[in-house]
């Protein structure tokens, strides 16, 4: 078999090598003005699944599609996780400076680490979900948290999975040429099992019928 061939292993191999860069640089350009990173996630997430995973579509196209389509819906809502992380940051700052009791400021860092996980975790699910569902933001966000608490084990799974990226990210600071595309991609292997349980009948028929396709 001509390894040059399209359809060959190693030819889809640099296919989705070369799709995963190039999804990864669209990621961090539009994330530049830094207001956008909640609308740039959401379109990654929906890329990875539709391109990537499912081998739908086309990486810029469906970008740019969804980035413009969920920009008003996801606007809000990053501007309001950026001011939970500010108040967050803020507060510890105040307890490390206020507090002298080790064995209090010991519970009180179990306490905001609870606390920045479960932040994390919400969002692992609120953008994918965004990505995936036509909801309200109100219904996104509760719906995002629910999600979290019901698929705990999962959650944690999500959590590990960001942790490893930031990782590898602070070991080799050039894998962000790759590394948002399959940390999304990794995502959706975890995600979309969570999301088909949501579904109507028709939609998840539609999903089934489209992968075996």
């Amino acid at each position: 078999m001509n390894i040059f061939n399209y359809d060959s292993s190693v030819m889809r191999a640099i296919n989705k090598f070369t799709d995963c860069m190039f999804l990864s640089i669209l990621f961090l350009v539009s994330c530049l003005p830094l207001f956008t990173i909640g609308t740039a996630a959401t379109a990654l997430y929906y890329t990875a699944h539709k391109v990537l995973r499912g081998d739908r579509g086309y990486i810029f196209r469906d970008y740019v599609k969804s980035f413009r389509d969920n920009f008003r819906q996801t606007f809000p809502v990053w501007l309001l996780i950026v001011a939970i992380v500010a108040l967050l940051a803020v507060d510890w700052n105040i307890i490390r400076l206020y507090v002298k009791d080790k064995n209090l400021l010991g519970a009180l860092e179990i306490t905001f680490l609870v606390g920045t996980s479960m932040l994390s975790g919400w969002i692992s699910y609120l953008f994918p979900y965004m990505a995936r569902f036509e909801d309200t933001r109100k219904r996104s966000m509760k719906n995002a948290l629910l999600m979290e608490i019901a698929h705990l084990p999962l959650t944690f799974l999500l959590l590990a999975l960001t942790v490893l990226s930031i990782v590898l990210f602070y070991m080799a600071p050039t894998l962000a040429l790759f590394l948002p595309a399959v940390y999304a991609w990794s995502q959706t292997y975890i995600l979309e099992g969570i999301f088909r349980k949501y579904m109507s009948e028709e939609d998840r028929r539609k999903e089934e019928e489209r992968d075996k396709a």
